[in-house]
Order: structure tokens, then sequence, then C-alpha cells
């Protein structure tokens, strides 16, 4: 295999859990394609076989196995820790590196020590941009409320929901942006280390790369968008291995989480109140209406509602 590009200087840390055969994809493309780089996968004990290739490219890679599922946060949080590199790269194991892309992607932070991190172009096997993922505005109240009642459906247009998931965004255009999604997001060094990098309260995942995008910006640092810096993301490879109702009751339980951390105490409330309302709304919908077929809709509802009722420290459920 040999290296189309030299990229010294990076490190590239990605973190598996289950991810199946996107993981050894996804190195040899950055083996393939950014030669110099130094990569590390952090196994957050995996119980498939991604990690079955590992030992034969013992030589080129740095494959750290945790005891635990420690969740994407702390896990991103050792795998920079251990590395070398003066920019760092954080890439999902569903996600393959293009070539010249991880080269692209470092060449605004060595160019502009105000940029602190660049996001990559996220695009899916057909090659168009994932629209609604790759770029996000921080959320709000309002962009809370759009996605809890349906109004992103039933009036795609409205503004909570267009500005948050940035739908009139120009992914042809090098710009600043709010919060990239971590799947693949290239961060300097001393902004890692001031910031202290993940928080890793928000466990297992989701909203702990919204909320160091936050905390970035709000130190002063910029985050680039680098268009040509393409990467094919297949998603959601570790999905499977979640079950529906917890990664309901993780995402909404981070989603306050963030609210807290940010934005107060009261406005975490209010978003919590949203969940929960919204929740029960789709378990009554999933009994109303055949959104799913057979005996599988009382099931769904019984997900919905019991995600509700962790989120509420309550005892309702469906019977």
């Amino acid at each position: 295999m040999t290296s189309t590009t030299s990229v010294p200087g990076v490190s590239i840390v990605i973190v598996n859990w289950n991810s199946g055969r996107f993981l050894e994809r996804s190195v040899l493309a950055l083996l393939d394609n950014a030669g110099g780089c130094e990569v590390i996968v952090v196994d957050n004990r995996s119980e498939d076989t991604s990690l079955s290739f590992a030992d034969r490219l013992a030589d080129r890679i740095v494959t750290v196995r945790n005891e635990t599922n420690l969740g994407f946060a702390a896990a991103n949080n050792i795998g920079w820790r251990r590395s070398r590199g003066e920019l760092v790269l954080f890439l999902n194991p569903d996600a393959e590196a293009l070539p010249g892309s991880v080269q692209l992607l470092a060449l605004p932070l060595q160019e502009n020590p105000a940029i602190w991190a660049s996001a990559g172009n996220l695009i899916d096997p057909q090659g168009a941009p994932q629209v609604g993922f790759n770029i996000r505005a921080f959320p709000t109240l309002g962009s809370v409320l759009a996605e809890t009642f349906f109004l992103d459906e039933v009036v795609p247009r409205n503004p909570w929901t267009r500005k948050y998931r940035a739908s009139d965004f120009d992914y042809n255009s090098s710009q600043d942006v709010d919060q990239p999604a971590a799947a693949c997001l290239m961060v300097r060094r001393n902004a890692l280390e001031r910031l202290g990098g993940f928080d890793e309260s928000f466990r297992p995942a989701w909203f702990e790369d919204v909320d160091f995008c936050k905390r970035l910006r709000g130190a002063g640092g910029r985050i680039r968008f680098v268009p040509g810096a393409r990467f094919i993301h297949h998603g959601g490879s570790s999905l499977h291995s979640l079950g529906r109702g917890e990664f309901l009751e993780y995402f909404h339980r981070n989603q306050a989480l963030y609210f807290a951390r940010h934005h107060g105490e009261r406005a975490a409330a209010q978003v919590r109140m949203l969940a929960i309302a919204g929740l029960r709304l789709r378990a009554t919908l999933s009994l109303a209406y055949p959104l799913v077929k057979g005996p599988g809709r009382v099931e769904c509802a019984r997900l919905f509602w019991s995600a509700a009722r962790n989120l509420a420290g309550t005892r309702e459920g469906v019977r």
C-alpha cells in the first residue's frame, strides 16, 4: 500500500465501538491517503470483529483497548493525550478519507493561528453533502421546540429548524461555522489542552461535540469548514449495538445537560419538559397510527413512554 499524500504533524484518533467492517476501511483509507500521520484506534470494549485486522497493522497503527465502554468523549480524550501530533483529527470509524483530504483539513490551522479547529466535508457514498448533520448552528429552545412537535416536518422552512440544521449552508464555500460533527473534526493540540478536551459527563455519546465547539468558540477560537476535505461517511455504524430506548434516554439527558452548561438550569428544565412532552406525543401517535406495523406499535410506544418516564423520574408507562 503506497501513500499518495504525506501529512506530518497530524495524529488521527478513531473511537471504535462495534463498528464492524467500517473501521478497517477507514484505517486503510488513512494509511493509503494520509501517510505520515499517527493513527490511534481507541476501542471501547467492542464485542464484534471490528478489531480483527489490527494485529497485522500493529507496526502502522496504535490500538488502545479499554476494559469497559468509557464513552465517546473519554475515549477521544485517551486518544489525543496518547498522541504526538500538533494537530489532532477526530474521525468516526465509518468515515473514509479521500486522497488529499487530511492535508487540506490541516491547511487552515497551519496558516492561521486564529483558527483552532477545522471541519471536513462529510459526503454520502453517492458524493452528496450530508446536509443537516455535517454542519449545524448551536441549538436553541426554538430549535428544540420545532423538532419536538414536528414543526421541522410540517413547516420545513420554519426559521428555527433552517438555522439549526444550516439548511442554506453553502457546502462549496470555506467559511467559519458553529458546530461541525465530531465525526470529522481537526483541532489544535494547544486548544485541546486549554479546554481540557471533551467533557466526559456527556456519556456515552451525543452533545459532547456540541459542548466542545461551544467552549472553543467561547474561548475566542474559530472553526473553519473546508469543502475540499471530503470524507465518505456511512453513518450509524455503532447505533445497531445500542437499543432504541437507550439512545432516546442518553440523547435527551445529554441535550438537557448541554443547556444546563451553557444556558442555565432554567433552560435545561424547559428542554427536559419539551423532551418529555415530545416522547409522550410519539408514544401516543405510535399507538393511534400505523407508524409501525403489527405488534411493533405497542413496543414502540413502550420505548417512548419508558424514555419519558426515566427522563421525568416518574412511574408512568404503557401497560
